[in-house]
């Protein structure tokens, strides 16, 4: 008889009492088929395949800047061998691969390698975003069979996922919007999660070298993964402590490690260049009554939320079906109690009630409601296939039977709503008017809203690119009101660009006028000390906002190109604010010629500690005003009239 500390004599996890059917393959996979197209046919629905298999990336809000996260990245590592950049062409000297794009480098590796293998980079950025509808299906159902769910369970919680993927608010919103690689982190940990679960019960090497790749890769996806799975795995791990000995201690090390190694190259450079950190408590913030928001369907912050409407009716049936299923696991003495719980519970504070806590406020507490759904998918499947529905008919008189369906037709009705909301192109139209006046109201009963669905990007995106850099002189930059213009400019020409998303999180940041000031409102003074300081010659306003054209000392209005106006600022605008010559800005590198090499020449470009000026001079950090910390580039004199200012990636102190 096998010792009681078997792995191998230790059942892989019992079913609740009733909760097992004999499982039909053909009906099984008949499931099966029709899920898959379920899925597929949604994923052609709101990603068609004009928009992912071209390339050219997919356009939009956050997708913008991940491109230019993603493009600067293959630059810095095709050009230097490092993840990261010194780039004078965005915010007057910003870093690249620096802490704001770590939610993004599984991503930048994903098209880089991609890219080196042949396929252009633009189609490779898109297979990242394509792959992350597509793997829905197959890591939520690997994941259900791990956690010993049968073949009918694990469709459920598939089926489940697939709905929440399309048709929750938030989950539809992250990918939507382009924040692509955090809605796969909500699903993709439950591999990793589930794969360190089956080691505790069998000890089998595979299913630990499987635990510890899939921790590693998540990790590289989205740093949030170590969040959403830092508190099952820690009490797996706590369960099992005395029975593991000092092989399965190793193994555990050993995932660790991995994961660690895996990702300490961006690691390891967030954490040299972490002073330059800001503040991050700007979106996602919630409390106890965002739950009450998010169960009748209410918006209380966009920013929070995202600018669409509140539809949650597949999550609350998740989270609902979940604590039926942990309930019956509880009762059963079923070892995936304990992680799922804890993981449903560690999420479910953290979305709701995390939002009082500063460190916490950093990492956007709202947005773990989605990693909170697609973990409570399992016991949410486990308590669905033990519902048998025909035999609860059967055992039902004529009154519940009524009683039955009558309770569920508004829950349908909810959830057939929630669907309806994201088909608002094939809603009927409503009638105007007797007067001829049109209805500001959708067949929804609500005013109009946008159709959550992924488009290819529009000609007018690439006449505003093609006219910065038919006007772009290399001395001067422009302000860029609109933050996803500000990304695709940066992208998609060599101008230097003050503007993208106006929250980063480095200090650079506030060179952006519209960082400073909300909807860049200042007064003359300070703007044209502003477009002094910066060099502005060109602004870009895609707003309506009308007090740009009462500054006629500081603006001329330039013409317009589609729906962004033009304005040119009235000042002399001189990239080098002292010492004179002619400025040349690239990747890591700033030329100057022509300087006087007997004044100090001051640079408007920020400094940085690897910054070098060569040949046989030295750099200094020059004092900007009290917003911008970061400080320009001194150069004391006497200095050689050329010279260049070189990123050496500190190899010239080693």
């Amino acid at each position: 008889m096998p010792a009681v500390d078997d792995p191998a004599a230790r059942p892989t996890g019992p079913e609740p009492p009733g909760s097992s059917a004999p499982e039909r393959p053909v009906r099984l996979v008949l499931a099966a088929l029709l899920l898959v197209a379920f899925h597929l046919a949604w994923f052609a629905y709101f990603v068609p395949l004009e928009v992912w298999w071209t390339d050219t990336p997919i356009a939009g809000v956050d997708f913008e800047t991940h491109v230019g996260q993603t493009w600067r990245f293959i630059e810095a590592m095709d050009g230097w061998g490092h993840g990261w950049m010194y780039d004078p062409r965005l915010l007057a000297g910003y870093l690249h691969g620096v802490i704001f794009d770590a939610d993004n480098k599984g991503w930048e590796v994903w098209t880089w390698l991609l890219s080196h293998l042949g396929v252009p980079a633009g189609l490779a950025f898109n297979l990242f975003a394509a792959a992350a509808h597509l793997g829905v299906l197959p890591v939520v159902y690997a994941s259900a069979r791990l956690f010993d769910l049968s073949r009918r369970a694990a469709l459920w919680a598939a089926a489940l996922a697939s709905a929440l993927w399309f048709f929750d608010s938030f989950s539809h919103w992250c990918w939507w919007i382009g924040m692509v690689a955090y809605a796969l982190c909500g699903y993709l940990s439950l591999l990793p999660l589930a794969l360190f679960y089956r080691w505790t019960r069998q000890r089998k090497p595979w299913q630990g070298v499987a635990a510890g790749l899939a921790l590693g890769a998540a990790h590289l996806v989205h740093p949030y993964t170590f969040v959403v799975l830092v508190a099952p795995m820690l009490v797996l791990y706590l369960r099992e402590l005395r029975r593991l000995g000092a092989r399965g201690h190793f193994a555990v090390l050993a995932m660790v490690v991995f994961t660690l190694v895996l990702n300490t190259w961006w690691l390891a450079t967030a954490v040299r260049f972490w002073h330059y950190i800001l503040d991050s408590g700007f979106f996602g913030q919630s409390g106890p009554e965002w739950l009450l928001a998010d169960y009748f369907g209410l918006v209380l912050d966009t920013a929070t939320s995202g600018l669409l409407g509140t539809r949650t009716g597949f999550r609350f049936l998740v989270l609902g079906a979940a604590l039926v299923g942990l309930w019956r696991w509880r009762r059963a003495r079923d070892p995936r109690t304990l992680p799922l719980a804890v993981a449903v519970v560690a999420m479910l504070l953290l979305a709701y009630a995390a939002g009082y806590i500063w460190l916490f406020r950093q990492i956007q507490p709202y947005r773990h409601v989605l990693p909170l759904a697609f973990l409570a998918v399992i016991p949410a499947a486990a308590a669905l296939e033990s519902v048998r529905l025909r035999e609860l008919w059967r055992s039902l008189g004529p009154p519940a039977r009524v009683l039955l369906v009558a309770l569920a037709l508004p829950a349908g009705q909810m959830l057939v709503r929630d669907v309806l909301y994201f088909t608002p192109a094939h809603l009927p139209e409503v009638a105007p008017l007797y007067s001829g006046e049109k209805v500001l109201l959708a067949a929804s009963g609500y005013p109009p809203h946008p159709d959550y669905r992924l488009f290819p990007a529009r000609p007018e995106h690439g006449e505003v690119s093609k006219w910065v850099r038919e006007v772009d002189d290399g001395q001067s930059r422009f302000l860029v009101e609109e933050p996803a213009v500000g990304e695709r400019l940066h992208w998609q020409t060599d101008a230097q660009i003050i503007g993208g998303f106006r929250f980063r999180n480095l200090e650079h940041s506030m060179a952006n006028l519209y960082r400073r000031h909300k909807f860049g409102v200042a007064g003359d003074d300070q703007l044209r000390t502003y477009f002094e300081t910066y060099a502005v010659r060109w602004v870009i306003v895609t707003s309506n906002a009308t007090w740009w054209n009462t500054k006629p000392d500081l603006l001329v209005p330039a013409g317009k190109v589609g729906h962004h106006r033009i304005f040119r600022t009235t000042i002399e605008p001189h990239l080098i604010q002292q010492g004179g010559g002619e400025v040349v800005a690239a990747p890591n590198r700033i030329s100057v010629t022509g300087s006087d090499p007997n004044i100090d020449l001051v640079l408007r470009f920020h400094w940085m500690e690897y910054l070098v000026c060569e040949p046989g001079c030295e750099i200094r950090r020059e004092k900007i005003d009290d917003l911008d910390h970061v400080g320009f580039i001194r150069v004391p004199a006497p200095h050689p009239a050329d010279l260049e200012i070189v990123n050496d990636y500190g190899e010239a102190g080693r």
